[in-house]
């Protein structure tokens, strides 16, 4: 073989070489695009499957909330249903991508296993849906009872149970196909690295170096791709903790209306029932109804909180102060609470050494206060016993003492009474209801107010509910 015919053959094996690496690069790429796009189908049919699940929440939370506040929340049901609905197109689109993105191939199977769980889910959230128009109509008709079964035998029940564990199998399916086309990726990655060396072995150096730059491009696109899998989890989990956020706060916004409305209706009910009771004269019908009115508007302006406190990102309610003489707020509360304290026998009684003391508060909001308190004191006095009211100088505070004669607060009690939710060990032996918000509630108040509120034993027995204000400017002397 003479030196032409080597030069012919190198050049030959050259060409050979880099037609074989330019092969190998070629099938690399094509194989390298076909996984990202089949881990961007699977990637996006988790972010949509992620959104179902919070649409599902949102949606189950929407018609409890209709149930228990009525036809004023119907609206959010229906915006919750039309979202839910749009996120399962959402998610019917992006399975049928998915599976586009496989080309055929052993995983088509599975994949249409999954087109056919979507189906399961939408028949399943249809079906819930019409149980939860059918409770909506019952609560609307007044049938509380039925409402009330429908929603915990076929709409909690089977969120929870039927539909909430097909949404989480297919989100954990969709993380182990992130993960299994993911170590696809990476068995490619090594098949081609492999082979690259090979040549490389027989291959000139420009060779060489071109299997070193597809592994680097491949290794490259790997790691890209780790890093916005990574990214998109963590904006999922931002998400879900931001969710959970918000529903904390509309359990506790539920909570607190729920506390604040029991104490009117009661008076309410307690006015009918003196108001009806035997044959009243005009003035004591007069007076039923002022306190009626009263109520009423009390109610109206839990309403119109209740809609800012929605219109608005922030928790804090409207304090709208003015100076006031504290006689007038505390006669207020204590007439009110007279129609609790009759219930149970109980007399009321105030004594007031303030010498017409006046504060800057907001009227409505520190009356809800001490309307707490006298409800509280109602709650923990035994028939027959006596609930006393003071109010006092001291210096540039007034302070303000509401003592029953009931069992008093125990040690272990006394750091949580102002806590959300706490109720004492022995609120189940007296039989009282409430969700253990009222104190809370008036610690914010009292707290807004620039005040400081506690809860101590009396001397004689019972318990001293203490509330100190600041005294308004020039009522300081």
């Amino acid at each position: 073989m003479t030196v032409r015919w080597r030069i012919v053959g190198l050049a030959l094996a050259s060409l050979l070489s880099l037609a074989a690496m330019i092969a190998v690069m070629a099938i690399g790429l094509g194989l390298a695009d076909h996984y990202v796009k089949r881990v961007d189908a699977v990637h996006r049919r988790f972010e949509v499957m992620a959104e179902l699940d919070g649409r599902i929440n949102a949606y189950g939370r929407e018609v409890a909330s209709a149930l228990l506040l009525g036809r004023a929340n119907l609206p959010n049901v229906q915006a919750a249903r039309i979202a839910t609905e749009r996120t399962f197109a959402r998610l019917t689109r992006a399975t049928r991508d998915e599976i586009a993105a496989m080309g055929g191939g052993p995983d088509m199977e599975s994949e249409l296993v999954e087109l056919e769980d979507v189906r399961r889910m939408i028949e399943l959230y249809h079906a819930i849906d019409m149980t939860a128009a059918r409770a909506l109509a019952a609560s609307r008709d007044g049938d509380t009872a039925r409402a009330t079964e429908l929603y915990g035998r076929d709409i909690a029940f089977r969120l929870a149970n039927e539909l909430q564990p097909l949404i989480d199998s297919a989100l954990t399916d969709e993380r182990n196909e992130v993960a299994t086309e993911l170590a696809r990726v990476e068995r490619t990655q090594a098949v081609i690295v492999t082979v690259a060396g090979i040549l490389a072995l027989v291959a000139l150096i420009v060779l060489t170096l071109l299997g070193v730059l597809l592994y680097r491009a491949v290794r490259r696109s790997g790691e890209r791709l780790e890093s916005q899998i990574a990214a998109r989890t963590a904006e999922l989990s931002e998400a879900n903790a931001q969710l959970r956020a918000i529903d904390v706060k509309r359990t506790q916004l539920l909570a607190e209306v729920s506390h604040e409305l029991r104490t009117p209706l009661t008076v309410l009910r307690g006015e009918a029932d003196v108001a009806l009771r035997g044959k009243p004269d005009a003035e004591e019908l007069r007076l039923s109804l002022e306190r009626v009115r009263g109520q009423a508007a009390e109610l109206s302006h839990l309403l119109d909180d209740l809609i800012a406190f929605a219109r608005t990102d922030s928790e804090a309610q409207q304090h709208q102060p003015s100076r006031v003489q504290l006689d007038e707020v505390v006669a207020a509360a204590t007439d009110e609470a007279r129609v609790l304290a009759g219930a149970r026998e109980v007399e009321i009684v105030t004594e007031s050494d303030d010498a017409g003391a006046e504060v800057e508060a907001d009227f409505r909001r520190l009356r809800q206060a001490l309307m707490i308190g006298l409800d509280n004191a109602v709650k923990h006095s035994p028939p027959g016993t006596r609930i006393t009211v003071r109010t006092a100088r001291q210096g540039a505070q007034v302070r303000l003492e509401i003592a029953d004669q009931g069992p008093g607060v125990t040690e272990a009690d006394r750091p949580h009474v102002f806590e959300r939710f706490y109720r004492g060990a022995g609120e189940g032996e007296l039989m009282n209801q409430g969700l253990g918000i009222g104190l809370a509630i008036a610690k914010d108040i009292v707290e807004r107010h620039g005040g400081i509120i506690r809860l101590d034993n009396g001397t004689e027995g019972g318990a001293v509910l203490v509330i100190e204000l600041p005294l308004a400017a020039g009522s300081r002397r």
